[in-house]
C-alpha cells in the first residue's frame, strides 16, 4: 500500500472520530463538517486501494 493511501485512511478515521466527539460535546455544525471530511478521506483511500488492486491484477 502506498504511503499516501495510508495517510488518507488515517486522516479519514481520525477526522470521523474527532467529528463525532465535536458533534456530541461542541458545536454541532463543525462536528458534522469534520465527520464529512473524514468520510471523504475514507472514500479517497478506498478508491486508491481499488485502483492499485486493479492495476496489480492486469
Amino acid at each position: 500500500m502506498n504511503g499516501v493511501t495510508l495517510l488518507f485512511a488515517i486522516l479519514g478515521l481520525t477526522g470521523f472520530a474527532l467529528g463525532a466527539v465535536l458533534t456530541v460535546t461542541g458545536p454541532y455544525e463543525m462536528g458534522v463538517i469534520v465527520m464529512g471530511m473524514g468520510l471523504m478521506f475514507q472514500v479517497i483511500s478506498l478508491v486508491r486501494i481499488r485502483r492499485a488492486k486493479a492495476k496489480g491484477t492486469q
